[in-house]
């Protein structure tokens, strides 16, 4: 049972980021537009924490994307913005970005 319950659960995910839709996105669309975009063209909805101020712009350059499948949105679009996206079921999970800060490089003894 334990099985067939998972085997639904991906597949269901699977259909949903099978999904397409066209949005553009630039310096000037905040995250809210953004997500009325997408929620007006599929059952998806967005999920994030109260870090993620939904009025700020997010979207370092513009871009269009036309009848691209959600999975591959999200891939393009977490190399564009400073959040992260995920999809997980029905949901769109947006989260900061971890920065990574380089450590200097040790000097070596002489």
């Amino acid at each position: 049972m334990k099985h067939i319950i998972s085997a639904c659960f991906f597949l269901f995910s699977l259909c949903m980021s099978a999904q397409s839709v066209t949005v553009t996105v630039d310096q000037n669309v905040t995250l809210k537009e953004f997500f009325k975009q997408i929620e007006n063209q599929t059952d998806l909805k967005f999920a994030f924490t109260d870090q993620i101020d939904t009025n700020k712009k997010y979207f370092t350059q513009k871009n269009t994307f036309k009848n691209i499948e959600i999975s591959s949105l999200i891939t393009e679009l977490n190399k564009i913005s400073s959040v992260q996206f995920s999809v997980v079921g029905n949901n769109i999970f947006v989260k900061q970005k971890v920065q990574q800060t380089q450590k200097p490089a040790k000097k070596k003894a002489s």
